[in-house]
């Protein structure tokens, strides 16, 4: 029944956010990122073919069968799911069944003002072949990364994809209390 179900949503796959996929890119060690659509992100997942071949996908809690997919087409660990539901939101990484696990708090992305004072959680897992990055609001940091890996940046990881995004994360923070402290 699942490899049915599977095979039905490649062909009729026609909406670019059919499970929440905000974007996708594909990488080999060393060489510019491709973009990828949800399409060429299942295909992949299912039938991986190069070895060294690695995908960052950026995922849309807020649609409805964001978590249901990943559930279903992410080898993640629990415990993944379970920092998605738990009250805590503090900052985070932990290594957990061969993956790393971040919770990470970012200032919320907002193309009205140039600062902004909102923070929100995004959760991440890295895996050898697979980084997976998910969010319910848009996020400075991972546009930040975006924005690198659309610009050519290489990475050899999804872990060098992960220090890159921490270490954008960290940038922000320090620099959000100066450009607030004007504004009282």
């Amino acid at each position: 029944m699942r490899a049915l179900m599977n095979h039905s949503i490649d062909h009729s796959h026609r909406d670019p956010d059919l499970f929440g996929l905000l974007y996708g890119f594909s990488f080999r060690p060393g060489e510019r990122g491709q973009e990828i659509d949800s399409a060429r992100a299942l295909q992949y997942l299912q039938h991986p073919q190069d070895t060294e071949q690695f995908l960052w996908l950026h995922l849309n809690l807020a649609h409805a069968a964001c978590e249901r997919w990943m559930k279903s087409h992410l080898e993640l660990p629990d415990e993944f799911f379970e920092a998605l539901h738990e009250g805590s939101r503090s900052t985070r990484i932990e290594h957990v069944d061969s993956a790393l696990l971040a919770v990470v708090n970012d200032v919320v992305f907002n193309l009205s003002s140039m600062t902004s004072s909102d923070v929100s959680t995004l959760w991440v897992c890295a895996r050898s072949r697979l980084l997976i990055s998910a969010r319910l609001q848009p996020l400075h940091s991972v546009d930040k990364l975006r924005s690198s890996v659309k610009a050519g940046e290489c990475f050899r990881s999804p872990l060098e994809l992960l220090v890159h995004l921490l270490r954008d994360q960290g940038e922000r923070a320090q620099d959000q209390p100066e450009r607030g402290s004007g504004r009282r």
